[in-house]
């Protein structure tokens, strides 16, 4: 048998006082997977912050592209509609 976490351990244990056969118990109990595989609430949620703050950097250069590029344009037709007529 390999070894264990304790969790996985007390499974295995509890499966075999069962009446489990033990490599059926073990195959079982191995197939659970280990707390530091699966992923907790907070990191669901940073996960989440992460694709928001992604979302908002691409929205902000779409807007800096548009602001860099059709403000002059405006400023220019102003000032020409101003000084020429």
């Amino acid at each position: 048998m390999k070894i264990m976490g304790l969790i996985v351990s007390e499974v295995y244990e509890a499966l075999v006082s069962a009446g489990a056969p033990k490599e059926q118990a073990s195959a079982a109990a191995a197939a659970i997977p280990a707390a530091r595989d699966m992923a907790t609430k907070q990191d669901i949620a940073d996960m989440a912050t992460k694709q928001d703050a992604a979302e908002l950097k691409q929205d902000i250069a779409v807007l800096k592209f548009a602001v860099f590029t059709f403000l002059p344009v405006i400023f220019a037709l102003s000032a020409k509609l101003v000084f020429f007529p």
